[in-house]
């Protein structure tokens, strides 16, 4: 079998998955990271290369993966070097969100299959250009909305397309966490529009967001409202949103997200149909029907990220790499992670401008 040799770009909290997913990809190894902040590559490095504490592979999410004839992770501080590597093929862009459309186009052209984290990009001008460079370069480009890998999700998924809950007519989202501070003292780019984006929405609620979509539909129409409501001294963007979408068929669509709770809740969905409903909180889902009740309990198990994200990271990391080997589309391709970024962009300017934005 053919070993992808992988780079990470981007070091902080979120290459931690990606880094750790790796160990777990069977015929994958990482042979280099970038950061401009060289310590913070170097520490990367050392902790996941073959000699740090997390340098032996686990279990695989997919069978077990050969631990032998590893080299140490190569460091870069810029990632235009590490384009120019011939023997990397495959690029995870755990970058600020204003970076990864540039740093994505650059990797496909330069002929790297490229797994980027969410938010695809800020404007769907940028996606598409994201998905040009795919085309011209023949290239893999996947996003990572690795909740579409949970369990509790692809029940639901399922229960959907099975049709035994009959059409969806209606459905919501919530999300309710914390974030202080110091969250975005820390991280500069976090918490200004040029940069992150957004608030809320685009960082912590995005996946929720987008599973919301994912299961209900495509969007007619958005009227939404949103403020900073607890870190003003903070922040430039929003901590607080609230959304109606309606759907093709008239389906209505709630979604609200806010860090100013005072604990990261579970991410609560729920889909209303004609003939019954399903409910999703944290990773257990209660279906309704007929009278009936049935309970699925998918809490249990690895997680590789923060717990109430679910494990779906290195499932959707070990498939991305499974799909290239294969020649099989990628589930989360440009055409899917597109999507959300459209409905951010119309999100966030019904709330500017006060208006219903149709798609």
């Amino acid at each position: 079998m053919r070993e992808f040799r992988s780079a990470v770009i981007g070091c902080g909290l979120i290459s931690k998955n990606h880094l750790k997913a790796l160990k777990n990809v069977k015929g994958a190894r990482c042979v280099a990271v970038c950061d401009i902040v060289r310590e913070k590559a170097e520490a990367a490095a050392e902790l996941y290369g073959p000699e740090g504490s997390e340098g032996v592979k686990a279990e695989s999410l997919a069978g077990a993966g050969d631990a032998s004839g590893r080299d140490e992770i190569r460091v870069y501080e810029d990632y235009g070097e590490l384009l120019k590597a011939p023997d990397i093929d495959v690029v995870h862009i755990c970058t600020p969100h204003y970076l990864h459309a540039d740093m994505a186009v650059e990797a496909l052209l330069g002929g790297k299959h490229v797994l980027c984290e969410k938010p695809m990009a800020l404007t769907t001008k940028d996606a598409r250009r994201m998905m040009e460079a795919r085309d011209k370069s023949g290239k893999y480009l996947g996003i990572c909305f690795q909740n579409r890998y949970n369990e509790a999700s692809k029940y639901m998924k399922g229960l959907l397309e099975g049709g035994e809950l009959g059409a969806v007519m209606g459905g919501r989202g919530q999300v309710t966490w914390n974030r202080k501070p110091e969250y975005y003292a820390n991280s500069p780019w976090r918490g200004r529009w040029a940069t992150e984006g957004g608030g809320v929405l685009i960082n912590q609620a995005i996946h929720t967001f987008d599973l919301l979509q994912w299961l209900t539909g495509p969007v007619r129409c958005v009227e939404a409202g949103m403020g900073t409501r607890r870190l003003k001294e903070a922040i430039e963007v929003e901590d607080t949103v609230d959304i109606l979408m309606t759907g093709m068929e008239g389906q209505r669509i709630l979604f609200y997200a806010s860090n100013c709770y005072v604990k990261n809740a579970p991410v609560e969905l729920e889909l209303v149909c004609e003939k019954g409903s399903v409910k999703m909180v944290g990773n257990v889902v209660v279906t309704e029907r007929d009278g009936r009740v049935t309970t699925k309990d998918y809490s249990s198990g690895q997680v590789l990220g923060k717990d109430y994200w679910g494990s779906g990271h290195g499932f959707l990391i070990d498939d991305f790499y499974q799909c290239i080997r294969e020649g099989r589309e990628f589930p989360v391709s440009g055409e899917e992670a597109v999507v959300s970024v459209r409905l951010l962009e119309a999100v966030y300017g019904s709330a500017r401008e006060g208006r219903v934005v149709s798609l």
